[in-house]
């Protein structure tokens, strides 16, 4: 393990706080489990350890102070990729684009300079007087752009948001200037003049020098209802907040770190005034297109404030000839270490800048000293946990999760370090041991005392016994295919793995296909369907059991992280279960009633994605934020040690944290104010590394600007998890009310600050007009709406949620709508109205929310088409045809074009393909999903927009 730290041997914490569900976890010390904290180990740490391994970190001393080459990182204009600007071609009555802000892929534009591969930047940035406007972050275009598909133009607005216009005026809600038409601007709630867009999210201040201050402003003119707006909340008087990011910083790719808003209240007075949540969405190890600079310290040691331990970044201040440096969180005055001096040029700059990557970018990796080890990094290593009873061999679970990790050993992370183990059980516990000619299973039939059956053996490297390996995964189905066991001895089977596993640490995938029965953890059948829907619903979402609480605990000590998969097609308590992935940075998966034709791919496709993707290990994660604000609560799948620190034993690149921040009595008596989230975990190479991700947002008393750098989608995802957590300590009814509430009261205070209330309209900017329907979105979810929903079908929802990202959140909150009957084989479709007005009997839409596609189909579609695409066409019984494995057998183009739009849009998390025909009860599943439209007891977005204004 890496460092001590706090926790108790069940995790308990200090005096009568306790860890509580989702996260919302209580501040205090917590007792460290069999240990006291250690100094040194975590990131804010950097000595207090007396020795390391002689092959920890091998490498290091040799790894040269370079950045690698970065091409076309930044692009001098915006990318349309499909899941960030949804632009609408004209040719559509039905259509409605969403605002390049919005979306999984963000653009960014900054200067950038030639480089040298192997020697890094080599272009002294030269000397401006003001910032590059921010353009967005330059993501990567996934789906059909990859193939040489493009991105439709934008178009004008049709169809669905004329038809709310219309609504809204019949309610007086409607265009500023009486005209029916709405334009992209103003997000389709008036037309008015646009209100100034603002593209930047992320700290520049160079908009605000344009957009204030070039013309005089005309005299304040009152509002219809005979109020004089405030000469002070007047956008166009108001001094620009400071600059906040030089000119030649790249900033932090913003799927990977967020602020709710880019320019921060100074002051709890201006906090309350604007009702903006102010928090942070980090999700450090976010795949994307810029490649992270690793940094070598060498012999100087890794650069902190000796007061708040923040890493070196680019927004610290330097000063007597570079001598010191002040840093930018705490103020504190550093001396500069004599091996990383250098002179200042005229500007201010140090004169080796273009040759310190971590001077210019705020996301780095550096490599960790032999002061951040207690032993030598860890080998990637993987655990299974398979139930065998009857269910599993009947489902054919188990003969797809044997198939899914064959076809994964040689895409294992960790090259010829990999290592590998396995335990079955039923009635007992199995371990399989690899030391002979062939594998050989040892059974535990003594539930109450499991003990290793031999010292060795048990978890072997994979590159050594692959063979053995192969011929376990291939034979074992078949040796408990006769099995008529239906008993499930779960509890005692991860105490065998956790026996296995606590020498070294790993990931375990635990796959099971019955509620455990016998033995330590049993659970018993829960379900009530009398609760549902009532006030005391919530409690059926709390764990029935500390056992599971207790031995992830036990987990996150020993470095082991848990992902759990769930096949029962019976109660299975989720609730429960789910704990074990909740405490050790998991993941919980679930398949009801699984039936391995239809659910098999999208197992496969899950295991694969789950075992090869990017990841970190025996990780820890401190997150500092400047004078004047505070941490105040965590959310995510995470164990909480000490009051800031965030045990992950596996964090991958699907892992996203929730952070809540709030000002301090005195607020910010600086122009500025800076984030730094530090992830302090081992590559699976087998290196230790940092990797630190700052940002520096400007603070501001106007409550205008606040809303100006407001990111809705980092808004939605930390009340969605916010929410989540709620459920388990409150009521559903009061996480709704949290979300209706704070989405509400922000966007009244807006039109009251902003003056965009005029009478009955109101004019929402570019950053700002996606949130009313986010809101609907969030309320009429499955995790959180006022609909009788099994409680295991709820909270494997909030298990799948709760550690999403930005854009996982976002698809999940507000669905996509596309027909897919008149496909061009160019371009993805545009995106339709989220409202039944956009439904029409000649057309095939599909409908994704992240986790499944539903596809309607009218009853006047094309007959031809539709035989082209689906078995069963004629029968209610429909499914969508799939692709011959054989690519040499010719496929209709209708159906290959169909498979591309489905596979451009599909992520790794979703499950099946419903094929529902019009007029079908399978229907009030797709127009449920229809959020813009009265549904799920809550209101239509028309209405919604109605109550806002009601004063």
């Amino acid at each position: 393990m890496y460092g001590g730290g706090g926790g108790d041997p069940y995790g308990q914490q200090q005096g009568q706080q306790q860890q509580q569900p989702y996260g919302q976890q209580q501040y205090g010390q917590q007792q460290a489990y069999g240990q006291q904290q250690q100094q040194g180990a975590y990131p804010d740490q950097q000595q207090g350890y007396g020795y390391a391994q002689n092959n920890a970190g091998q490498g290091y001393a040799n790894t040269a102070n370079t950045m690698p080459p970065v091409q076309n990182q930044y692009s001098q204009q915006q990318t349309a990729a499909y899941r960030g600007y949804r632009g609408r071609p004209a040719s559509s009555n039905r259509a409605r684009p969403r605002p390049p802000h919005v979306g999984a892929e963000r653009a960014y534009q900054q200067q950038a300079y030639g480089q040298q591969p192997g020697v890094g930047i080599t272009q002294q940035p030269q000397a401006t007087s003001t910032a590059q406007p921010y353009q967005g972050y330059d993501a990567k275009a996934t789906g059909y752009n990859a193939s040489g598909y493009t991105q439709p133009p934008p178009g004008p607005i049709r169809g669905g948001v004329s038809q709310v216009t219309s609504q809204m005026q019949g309610m007086n809600v409607g265009n500023a200037y009486g005209s029916a038409t709405s334009t992209a601007n103003n997000g389709g709630y008036s037309n008015a003049a646009p209100m100034p867009e603002t593209t930047n999210q992320y700290g520049h201040g160079q908009q605000y020098q344009n957009q204030y201050g070039q013309q005089a402003p005309p005299p304040p003119q009152p509002s219809a209802g005979g109020r004089m707006p405030d000469p002070m909340q007047q956008g166009n008087q108001q001094p620009a907040p400071p600059q906040a990011v030089p000119d030649y910083v790249h900033v932090c790719d913003p799927q990977q770190l967020s602020l709710t808003t880019s320019v921060l209240p100074s002051t709890n007075s201006t906090a309350q005034r604007a009702h903006v949540p102010l928090g942070i969405i980090l999700q450090p190890l976010a795949e994307s297109e810029v490649e992270c600079p690793l940094i070598n310290f060498g012999s100087v040691g890794v650069v902190r404030c000796k007061h708040c331990r923040a890493y070196m970044n680019p927004y610290v201040t330097w000063t007597d000839g570079g001598a010191h440096w002040k840093c930018n969180l705490c103020n504190l005055m550093n001396e500069t270490p004599s091996g990383y001096y250098s002179a200042l040029d005229t500007t201010g700059r140090r004169a080796d800048l273009s040759q310190r990557p971590e001077l210019i970018h705020s996301t780095v990796e550096v490599v960790a000293t032999p002061h951040y080890m207690i032993r030598a990094p860890m080998p990637c290593v993987y655990f299974f946990v398979f139930d065998v009873s009857s269910a599993a061999i009947a489902s054919g679970m188990l003969s797809r999760v044997c198939s899914a990790i064959l076809s994964t050993l040689e895409d294992l992370p960790g090259g010829k370090r990999t290592m590998v183990g396995f335990v079955s059980y039923d009635s007992a516990v199995h371990f399989y041991s690899f030391l002979g000619s062939q594998p050989r299973m040892h059974v535990a039939a003594d539930l109450d005392d499991i003990f290793l059956p031999e010292p060795r053996g048990l978890l072997v490297n994979l590159h050594e016994y692959k063979e053995k390996v192969q011929s376990l995964l291939q034979n074992l189905p078949a040796m408990h295919g006769k099995t008529g066991d239906v008993e499930a001895a779960l509890g005692p089977a991860l105490q065998a793995a956790l026996d296995v596993l606590k020498p070294v640490g790993g990931k375990m995938n635990v796959f099971s296909a019955s509620l455990p029965s016998i033995g330590k953890g049993r659970l018993m059948n829960r379900a009530n369907p009398n609760k549902l829907g009532k006030p005391d619903e919530h409690k059926l979402l709390v764990p029935a059991t500390e056992f599971y609480k207790e031995e992830a605990f036990k987990f996150s000590h020993n470095q082991i992280s848990c992902d759990v998969y769930l096949f029962s097609r019976h109660y299975t308590d989720v609730t429960t279960l789910n704990q074990l992935a909740k405490f050790t940075g998991g993941s919980t998966h679930r398949f009801p009633a699984y039936y391995d034709p239809k659910d098999g791919a999208d197992l496969h496709r899950l295991i694969v994605h789950s075992l090869t993707r990017l990841q970190g290990w025996e990780s820890v994660i401190r997150v500092r934020v400047g004078k004047g604000y505070k941490v105040t609560d965590f959310f995510g799948n995470f164990r909480l040690r000490s009051t800031d620190l965030l045990t992950v034993p596996c964090i991958d690149s699907d892992k996203a944290f929730g952070l809540k921040l709030d000002l301090s009595e005195k607020g910010v008596e600086t122009p500025v104010i800076s984030v730094q989230s530090a992830l302090l975990y081992t590559t699976s190479f087998g290196e230790r590394r940092i990797r630190v991700q700052t940002m520096c947002a400007p603070v501001t008393s106007f409550t205008t600007h606040v809303y100006q750098g407001v990111n809705s989608s980092a808004v939605t995802s930390l009340l969605m998890k916010q929410a989540i957590a709620m459920v388990t300590t409150s009521s559903f009814e009061k996480a709704r009310e949290h979300v209706r509430k704070t989405v509400t009261a922000l966007l009244r205070s807006y039109s009251y600050t902003s003056n965009a209330y005029t009478g009955q309209q109101l004019q929402l900017p570019a950053n700002l007009q996606d949130l009313p329907l986010q809101c609907l979105g969030m309320l009429k979810h499955e995790a959180l709406r006022n609909q009788s929903i099994p409680s295991d079908q709820r909270a494997a929802v909030h298990a799948l949620v709760y550690p999403m990202g930005l854009a996982g959140v976002e698809i999940s909150a507000r669905p996509r709508l596309m027909p897919i009957h008149q496909l061009d084989g160019k371009q993805l479709p545009e995106e339709f109205e989220l409202s039944a007005a956009a439904v029409e009997s000649d057309s095939a839409l599909l409908l994704d929310n992240g986790r499944q596609f539903m596809i309607r189909i009218g009853n006047q579609v094309d007959r031809k088409w539709l035989h082209t695409v689906f078995d069963g066409a004629d029968s209610k019984a429909i499914t969508l045809k799939e692709l011959p494995a054989d690519e040499k057998i010719p496929v209709a183009v209708e159906l290959e074009r169909v498979h591309q739009v489905l596979d451009s849009l599909r992520s790794p998390f979703h499950k099946g393909v419903s094929v529902i025909l019009e007029g079908d009860t399978d229907e009030m599943y797709f127009f449920g999903a229809l959020i813009q439209d009265r549904s799920m007891g809550e209101q239509s977005l028309a209405e919604y927009m109605q109550f806002i204004l009601r004063r």
